[in-house]
């Protein structure tokens, strides 16, 4: 019974009242977000996700549209014809000071290569590293903070002015961000979500990346390493955790039940408070059914 009580005192402070008191504690800086609520009221979006199938979209037909994409998409060759860019980088593992990282690297380069029309989001943990380093001087910068989880046990928060549960997934955070700002039709594309349908793994010749339009040589060839270095590699480069490394397909499947009762939770929340929203998911053979389908043709350019 005390180890009962004491769980669920656990449970209300880190998902409940925790994330209220950083709400507060980062009053001044979520309170930012404010200036660009509703600021797309009525309008639509394109959530481009990084699965394979966006190299088949003509990413100029979507040229004057505005659209979201996530951390490595500035990788599409077609990336800088976009003229409405919302970049979210949620991850806070992407700030790390270390300037031998991996994601040192690409952090400096979205700063050198950005256009000044593109408006980011990044963690909250990432203010420091932005300013100390002076990145992207000449981009719009506004800042998320995450605690928690998404529950149907409790009301949790979708507005970026407060503290958000952490989605598991980014594009679930653009989800959030388009939602806020106002947008009323709401398209993914790239996102097929088959996470599942491969084999993960060291073991199996892999590390634990998904299929995306871009390949990373340099995960590639840390694939075919022997299991011991490539681990080696893998945590002092990349940060990643041993027991991330190590986990099972099992613990996958777990992560992933949880991330599309997340997709659910929060679509079942935006019905409920924007009843006018519209989310369709435009991937052909994706496993996202949460929302509905729509073929890419059927939308109306």
């Amino acid at each position: 019974m005390f180890n009962f009580i004491k769980n669920k005192i656990s449970y209300i402070y880190r998902n409940i009242l925790y994330p209220r008191f950083l709400t507060r504690k980062y009053k001044d800086i979520l309170n930012k977000n404010l200036a660009i609520k509703n600021t797309h009221l009525g309008q639509r979006c394109f959530i481009l996700g990084s699965g394979p199938s966006i190299k088949d979209i003509n990413l100029n037909e979507l040229k004057e549209e505005h659209v979201f994409v996530v951390n490595e998409f500035n990788k599409h060759p077609q990336f800088k014809n976009l003229q409405h860019v919302y970049h979210l980088i949620p991850d806070a593992f992407y700030f790390k000071e270390d300037r031998g990282s991996y994601y040192w690297e690409r952090i400096k380069n979205k700063s050198d290569t950005a256009s000044a029309n593109t408006i980011f989001f990044f963690h909250l943990k990432g203010k420091k590293l932005v300013e100390k380093e002076n990145l992207f001087t000449k981009n719009k910068i506004y800042y998320l903070n995450t605690q928690g989880i998404i529950s149907k046990h409790f009301d949790f928060n979708i507005d970026l002015d407060k503290t958000l549960p952490w989605p598991k997934n980014s594009l679930l955070t653009c989800l959030m961000a388009a939602v806020y700002l106002g947008f009323r039709e709401i398209y993914l594309l790239g996102c097929e979500h088959n996470y599942l349908a491969t084999r993960i793994g060291l073991e199996q010749g892999k590390t634990k990346t998904f299929d995306h339009f871009y390949v990373n040589a340099e995960l590639e060839n840390i694939s075919k390493m022997k299991k011991l270095d490539a681990k080696e590699i893998l945590i002092k480069r990349y940060g990643w955790d041993e027991e991330y490394i190590d986990s099972s397909y099992e613990n996958f499947m777990e992560h992933i039940l949880q991330l599309f009762k997340n997709y659910r939770l929060f679509y079942k929340k935006v019905k409920k408070e924007h009843p006018d929203i519209k989310i369709f998911n435009a991937t052909p053979n994706s496993f996202l059914d949460v929302f509905p389908f729509i073929s890419y043709d059927e939308i109306q350019k």
